[in-house]
């Protein structure tokens, strides 16, 4: 709103600039103030470290494609990914060396998500994961092993590590939403799905199985 000063008496035209100036400034800081909280809603779904987003960016964009896939009937897969001896990395590197290790295994996942049409996050500490809406298992065991290849390419020194480089282990889990099951049991399936792939010596890519829409709960056993 500004006020006409055509119509005023003389006295209150000064008074009317006065106004206009005022709401104009508080338009201009409305809008800075609009940017700035945009900018952190974006800063807090964003891990710094690898350049990815963090745990909240990727609980959110799961929680809108499962729905996206609840509507349609396609799958959605998860792939869990964790760094091979990275406790091991950092007592031997150092922090420093060790979040570079975790932002160049980002820049690995940022390259493989924009060319399948995935979502990749740090989940946590030296944990990433890699959402694959519209997915068959098939499909989803084939970006973990070029997940798992990418990384073992980087060869990032690793002198501690039976392999003497950086590599990575990978669970994978699909699931068709259904309406009594909740995302946390694909996280679940696949994280579960990843320790199997520890177990068989890391560097390893392991499927849990395709999960039925009728399953109100996923077994993790086998």
């Amino acid at each position: 709103f500004r006020s006409s000063t055509a119509t005023l008496p003389a006295e209150f035209v000064p008074l009317a600039r006065a106004f206009d100036s005022m709401a104009s400034q508080l338009s201009q800081r409305e809008r800075e103030m609009t940017a700035a909280n945009d900018r952190l809603t974006v800063i807090a779904t964003l891990d710094l470290v690898s350049g990815l987003a963090n745990r909240r960016g990727f609980q959110s964009r799961l929680e809108f494609e499962w729905m996206k896939a609840l509507q349609s009937g396609e799958r959605l897969s998860v792939l869990m990914i964790d760094v091979d001896h990275f406790k091991l990395f950092n007592d031997t590197y150092g922090h420093p060396e060790g979040d570079a290790c975790l932002k160049r295994v980002g820049e690995v996942l940022s390259a493989i998500a924009t060319s399948c049409g995935g979502f990749a996050a740090r989940y946590g500490g030296e944990e990433f994961c890699l959402l694959l809406p519209n997915s068959e298992p098939a499909h989803a065991m084939q970006v973990g092993e070029d997940v798992r290849a990418a990384v073992e390419g980087l060869a990032i020194p690793h002198m501690t590590s039976p392999g003497k480089a950086v590599t990575v282990s990978v669970g994978v889990a699909t699931v068709t939403p259904g309406d009594a099951q909740p995302e946390d049991d694909l996280i679940e399936a696949a994280d579960a799905a990843l320790y199997a792939a520890k177990r068989r010596g890391r560097n390893a890519v392991v499927e849990h199985g395709l999960i039925q829409p009728a399953q109100p709960a996923i077994s993790l056993a086998g």
